[in-house]
């Protein structure tokens, strides 16, 4: 039967005062919440405030040195000011990006095969390096791997007992996962190889399109979680050890680490109440165009601290190293948040930016402009890297090609064959 669009027009008319009062409710939070966040540059300095919350594992943030030299936790991105079109946005923003070679690396997937008697599946990753030259150099590239039965199926008896084994699904993400940080690795090794030889102008920056900390992988098994941890950790030590800046984007994030501490800070005020995403808080504190927060440290949860990997010889422990700022480009009032790790805060960057946090910032920025609210390198590698319905189509029909070819004894499941009939 086709979807029953009658019964949820009824049911949400139903519906419409308790979801009415739910965000007349949020609003009034938000608004309380924005007024804790203008009065924390008043409770203390960086360092009292982390000797206060000191007790607290994971009190969802602290703040930075750089909190002692502002009076409010939003930085005006005060250029913006006399832009009147999409124009001078693009004029900004090429003056900005000219000759920064930027990356990105976006990942898609075939999920394992159903429809057959051998599991199968396939990931992709996409590349893309915008040199943002005057030429207009781009390159981009794709490398995939085929995922076999041993990759993405697991015993379903005791440990060792292979006597039963059945499709893991999340074993395709954690392998798709994997394969992204392995492109990513690579290629901040090529770049810092082309910079230290003098083949690039200016310092590399790479956008990946996620977070640096990888609570999703919290619910996971533990050694699932432990392959997602080691992946992302590796990323990070290659960008520490080549000194190439390294960016978590997250697109509409709806993190709560500001709200969290705010809250542990201001018991009086906001101890009974429940937290609420920072990006719903800040976005109405912020002009129209390009303000950022200044950087915090991020204390989520667990998954920060299991955070260490051994790369290239050296012990990297990244716990206490992972720093977070939200950035606002239009349209949409929604926030993104960067992640990044310490090295980049801490270390000088090029001779008109005080830190390399400070020129990854204002290039991304640049970036998200050009793309008109999403970085524009980002949007070309998700295009290349994405598999849509057709590509899993041709998998379907390559395997059951190859099979017949190799004399394999590709068998449709019986349900799933149904299905197909049908839909022809």
């Amino acid at each position: 039967m086709a979807f029953d669009k009658a019964a949820v027009a009824a049911a949400l008319d139903d519906n419409v005062d308790p979801i009415r009062s739910y965000l007349e409710d949020d609003d009034d939070l938000v608004k309380r919440y924005q007024g804790a966040f203008r009065e924390l540059p008043d409770q203390g300095t960086a360092s009292e405030i982390r000797e206060e919350l000191s007790s607290v594992s994971y009190p969802g943030a602290l703040p930075t040195d750089a909190f002692d030299s502002v009076d409010s936790l939003v930085v005006h991105h005060g250029v913006s000011d006399r832009w009147d079109n999409h124009e001078a946005v693009n004029d900004w923003a090429r003056e900005i990006l000219m000759d920064v070679p930027m990356l990105a690396v976006d990942g898609s997937e075939i999920p394992a095969t159903t429809q057959f008697n051998i599991p199968l599946a396939y990931v992709q990753a996409a590349w893309c390096l915008n040199h943002h030259s005057p030429q207009g150099r781009l390159e981009r590239g794709r490398t995939g791997r085929l995922l076999t039965p041993s990759d993405i199926t697991r015993s379903g008896g005791n440990e060792g007992d292979d006597e039963y084994r059945f499709v893991d699904s999340s074993l395709v993400g954690l392998e798709r996962y994997e394969h992204e940080a392995d492109l990513v690795v690579e290629k901040i090794e090529d770049l810092a190889a082309q910079y230290e030889a003098g083949e690039l102008d200016r310092r590399p920056v790479v956008l990946y399109d996620g977070p640096l900390v990888a609570s999703f992988a919290n619910p996971r098994r533990p050694a699932i979680r432990n392959r997602y941890l080691s992946a992302i950790s590796r990323l990070i030590a290659a960008s520490q050890h080549h000194q190439i800046p390294l960016i978590g984007y997250v697109a509409g994030t709806n993190a709560v680490e500001l709200s969290k501490m705010t809250r542990l800070l201001l018991k009086d005020d906001l101890g009974t109440d429940r937290t609420i995403p920072d990006a719903r808080v800040l976005a109405g504190m912020m002009s129209p165009w390009g303000d950022s927060t200044v950087p915090f440290l991020c204390r989520r949860d667990g998954s920060v601290d299991a955070l260490e990997t051994t790369y290239r010889g050296v012990e990297y422990d990244f716990s206490h190293e992972i720093h977070f700022s939200y950035l606002k480009v239009p349209p949409g009032e929604g926030l993104d948040r960067l992640e990044f790790p310490g090295w980049v805060l801490n270390t000088d960057g090029p001779s008109e930016y005080d830190s390399m946090y400070e020129y990854a910032l204002n290039v991304i920025r640049a970036e998200a402009g050009v793309g008109r609210g999403y970085p524009e390198v980002l949007q070309q590698a998700d295009t290349d890297a994405v598999l849509d319905q057709q590509d899993r189509q041709q998998f379907l029909r390559l395997l059951q090609k190859w099979a017949e070819t190799n004399d394999i004894p590709l068998e449709w499941d019986a349900k799933a064959l149904s299905k197909e009939l049908r839909r022809r």
